[in-house]
């Protein structure tokens, strides 16, 4: 049986279990959504959805429910967005890199350079919502991120001096594929659950990850160095279903977008203390900070963001140059 047979029955599955919760009545006049995320419950990158979950319990409680599937378990991250267009599930947290095959325009997230309540000021949101309601029958509801530019960094076992990576071998995922090609080293695929091993046995130099998080997966235990440049915005979108957004009554969605604001402010407190928690417990494990002067760091930042601006522009010219100028 082929991979996407599997997939289709393991998504047909899910659908069958929602049915039973449906996005409709679930007690009388609750009406109940069903929502995933791309990664497991307990994983920091899941907890706006579960901040979202709860506030709307507190705000909408007899009126509305959001009943949380699943992560990855459930269904695959790469396959949520169609299970979110298929009414599968109805609202979905996703990160870009998991369905721009179905709407490119939403890795310009990663490359926005201002503050989700300054992107909401500007206009980005709005042009955001156009694109994913026109490409992919989504609502673009909230930007989940938290703080420009702290999405992600790169950890190696190496002491360099200036943004080269020449000579090295750096496990990447999509995400850090310009940065490292960009600076001269040799990117290497593979899943973050592999890391910790191809460090140790020195398959490769270093890793990009995200900018918190390493220490869920133990890899300060075989790092040395952070390169404290930090690059790209933390690419987490809430998306809900189209057909059942517009089916909402609208006094309810207005609440829903006044919570998914809510949580835009508090994952920009969650994220600042997150990261300044992350730097002092690596600091407390022996690691040692990268730092590079302005030249420098221009130098890495543009490796990082000119080639992915140059692709997106390649692939979406209506939009790409708005969604630059909006987001900064």
């Amino acid at each position: 049986m082929s991979k996407s047979s599997i997939l289709k029955m393991v998504v047909g599955a899910v659908a069958g279990v929602a049915a039973a919760f449906g996005a409709t009545t679930a007690r009388a006049d609750v009406i109940e959504l069903k929502g995933m995320t791309p990664w497991t419950k307990d994983y920091a990158s899941s907890q706006p959805f579960f901040m979202f979950q709860e506030m709307i319990e507190e705000r909408l409680k007899g009126r509305l429910t959001l009943k949380y599937l699943g992560g990855p378990e459930v269904v695959p991250a790469f396959e949520q967005f169609e299970a979110l267009r298929n009414g599968v599930a109805d609202v979905v947290l996703g990160a870009a890199a998991y369905y721009t095959a179905q709407v490119p325009e939403a890795s310009a997230m990663l490359l926005a350079r201002k503050s989700p309540q300054e992107m909401r000021e500007t206009g980005y949101y709005d042009l955001m919502r156009k694109i994913h309601r026109e490409k992919g029958g989504v609502i673009y509801l909230s930007n989940l991120t938290g703080v420009p530019n702290v999405g992600f960094r790169l950890y190696v076992n190496k002491n360099i001096e200036q943004p080269d990576l020449t000579g090295m071998k750096i496990r990447v995922s999509p995400v850090y594929v310009p940065l490292v090609n960009g600076l001269g080293g040799t990117p290497v695929n593979m899943p973050t659950t592999e890391i910790y091993t191809a460090i140790e046995r020195g398959v490769v130099d270093g890793f990009g990850s995200t900018y918190v998080g390493i220490m869920d997966f133990a890899l300060h235990e075989v790092t040395k160095y952070v390169i404290n440049v930090p690059f790209y915005y933390k690419d987490n979108a809430l998306l809900m279903n189209a057909e059942v957004w517009d089916g909402l009554p609208e006094d309810i969605r207005a609440e829903l977008e006044q919570i998914a604001m809510d949580v835009e402010n508090e994952m920009t407190k969650f994220v600042e203390k997150k990261v300044a928690d992350e730097d002092r417990l690596l600091k407390e494990a022996g690691l040692e900070f990268i730092e590079f002067d302005e030249e420098q760091t221009k130098t890495y930042l543009d490796a990082a963001y000119d080639t992915r601006w140059a692709d997106l522009k390649e692939k979406s010219p209506e939009y790409a140059d708005d969604l630059q100028k909006l987001g900064g």
